[in-house]
């Protein structure tokens, strides 16, 4: 404060051998040094801006494949180790175990070789954490593949394209 002060004062007594457009700029500078309401507000907005464009996770629809009767939704959630939580809730599955992994592609295409193993999902419920970020797995085109059983592995019964919305 004893600086902003020093400068007002400064600034006056500048502005006193310039005239009024001398003074003007005096003021001008003293309220832009003085006013921290804008600060905070510019502050605040920044803070605003930032949380909105913070990747929270996704919630993505697992569409039925092979006419399987299950879909549901899997959860992808960012953890404070920048890793990422992945939950798996499946509607008309018999119990499982349905093996599932995040794929590279598309559902309509997707990679054979998982990207990302998930622990099964049995009793229509799987939870993993998996060593990647929301904003690198968005980056890439990926998947999430839940398939009939471990016999059956090529038999997809429900899938879901990762995409940051």
């Amino acid at each position: 404060m004893l600086a902003v002060a020093a400068l007002a004062v400064a600034l006056l007594a500048a502005a006193g051998c310039g005239g009024d457009d001398a003074a003007d700029d005096v003021a001008e500078a003293t309220t832009g040094l003085t006013d921290t309401g804008e600060a905070a507000e510019t502050l605040e907005d920044a803070l605003d801006d930032a949380e909105t464009t913070l990747p929270d996770g996704l919630t993505l629809t697992l569409e039925e494949q092979n006419d399987s009767g299950i879909s549901g939704e899997v959860e992808l959630s960012p953890t404070s180790e920048g890793a990422l939580e992945v939950e798996i809730e499946l509607d008309g599955s018999d119990g499982g175990p349905h093996p599932a992994h995040i794929h590279e592609g598309s559902c309509d295409d997707l990679n054979p070789e998982p990207a990302f193993p998930l622990e099964d999902v049995v009793d229509g419920e799987s939870e993993t954490t998996v060593e990647i970020s929301v904003d690198d797995l968005v980056a890439t085109e990926y998947a999430v593949n839940v398939h009939e059983s471990a016999e059956n592995v090529d038999v997809y019964v429900a899938c879901a394209d990762v995409r940051n919305f």
